[in-house]
């Protein structure tokens, strides 16, 4: 489907991908998108972040409307130095107390989550939380 969707035969090559109400659940193709920038995978059946961690040029990644539901799959997105905007909203991880503050703290590099700006003060907030609390599986 990534193929079809670039046109481009070389995973590695791709920076941009929409895959955007696929019926999609299983990502594992992500870990082959090596110079992936933009990815839009929202009203999908994602359920886990995991995969996105072999991401480290990310700077966008769209994940509205699908299944993450545990605020511990924001660890696997730690990594990615260069991911400024992440939205997460309408999955049920983004129903828990404490999810924003958990995001931004797991993304420290975050500029926008959720189409909201992040505030100098949520970034002091989310500073002042332990992971151990928040993020336990």
């Amino acid at each position: 489907m990534v193929k079809a969707k670039t046109r481009i035969d070389d995973l590695g090559h791709i920076k941009n991908l929409n895959c955007w109400g696929s019926d999609i659940s299983d990502v594992s193709v992500v870990q082959m998108l090596a110079n992936i920038q933009v990815l839009s995978l929202s009203v999908n059946k994602i359920y886990t972040l995991r995969d996105f961690a072999s991401c480290p040029k990310l700077v966008e990644l769209y994940l509205r409307k699908n299944d993450i539901s545990e605020l511990h799959e924001l660890l696997h997105l730690q990594a990615l130095s260069n991911l400024r905007v992440l939205w997460l909203s309408e999955n049920p991880v983004a129903d828990l107390e404490n999810y924003r503050l958990a995001a931004i703290a797991c993304v420290p590099n975050l500029e926008k989550l959720d189409d909201k700006l992040i505030s100098d003060e949520e970034r002091t907030q989310a500073r002042s939380l332990c992971h151990g609390v928040l993020l336990r599986p």
